[in-house]
């Protein structure tokens, strides 16, 4: 395990490039997996980013998803000294929050204080927006209180205790990932803004721009916490269009952007995608 807390480790902040492992399919190289997301941490840490982050696999192959996200992270956790930890997630929740909460607390732990703890959403349905607000609710209060009790529409804790706490200052950062641009987007900036430490966006430069405005009039409507909007580049294009589409990124105004690695995770390409930021 390391032996300090990341640089920079009271700000929770996802500055610049943050690689993101894709799932490989089923059968693929299953015995070089970690190896190969080891490779890519290393490689990360030495060009100095903040953040890696790794696929939640979809169940629908009926080989079986290639890894579970929160193991894979604590394999890294141990092998990584700086990076924070994150997954990549779908739109719709796989587990319940105070579940999540607690898995993601042992990663923290695990990791000297290095989690981040990722939600998702794609505001198709009406109560998507009510939902995600009680999600992160329940997250903060499992990850910060010591005992504590929620009852809400969708969700309810009733004295979850969750030892040992989370060792990271300030705090284990909440990210939400917004996909899409169905009709209760708004509701899911909104709930965000009012809990998360930042929102991660589809639809390249332009998703940015909006997500940016939409975040801005929230703060001056209900003056909060600070909220990073970040962008998203899938890396199966030729390099020079993954540039660009991370420079525009960049442009928009995002204080950072996640970067698909497609398998086999070739760490080379980190550097270019470091460079065009």
């Amino acid at each position: 395990m390391p032996d300090h807390t990341p640089d920079g480790a009271d700000s929770l902040g996802f500055p610049g490039i943050g690689p993101w492992l894709d799932a490989p399919g089923p059968g693929r190289g299953r015995q070089e997996i970690l190896a190969r997301a080891i490779a890519v941490a290393h490689a990360a840490e030495l060009l100095e980013l903040r953040s890696l982050w790794v696929t939640e696999p979809s169940g629908g192959d009926p080989e079986g998803p290639p890894y579970e996200a929160y193991s894979m992270l604590g394999a890294l956790a141990v092998r990584t000294a700086q990076l924070r930890l994150g997954v990549v997630t779908h739109a719709v929740e796989r587990r319940a929050p105070s579940i999540l909460a607690k898995i993601v607390t042992g990663v923290d732990v695990i990791s000297n204080g290095r989690a981040v703890l990722a939600l998702g959403a794609d505001g198709r349905d009406p109560c998507d927006g009510g939902r995600l607000s009680e999600a992160l609710t329940v997250c903060r209060l499992v990850l910060e209180d010591e005992i504590p009790t929620f009852k809400g529409r969708f969700y309810s804790i009733d004295a979850a205790v969750n030892r040992p706490a989370p060792v990271q200052p300030g705090g284990v950062p909440i990210v939400v990932f917004i996909h899409g641009d169905g009709p209760g987007r708004r509701a899911l900036i909104d709930a965000a803004v009012g809990s998360a430490d930042a929102i991660v966006v589809d639809g390249g430069a332009d998703g940015v721009r909006q997500a940016v405005a939409m975040v801005d009039e929230r703060r001056g409507q209900v003056p909060t916490r600070t909220v990073e909007v970040l962008g998203q580049v899938a890396g199966d294009a030729p390099v020079e269009t993954v540039a660009s589409q991370i420079a525009g990124i960049r442009d928009a105004m995002a204080s950072g952007c996640l970067v698909e690695l497609p398998y086999p995770w070739e760490p080379n390409a980190l550097e270019a995608a470091a460079l065009a930021w």
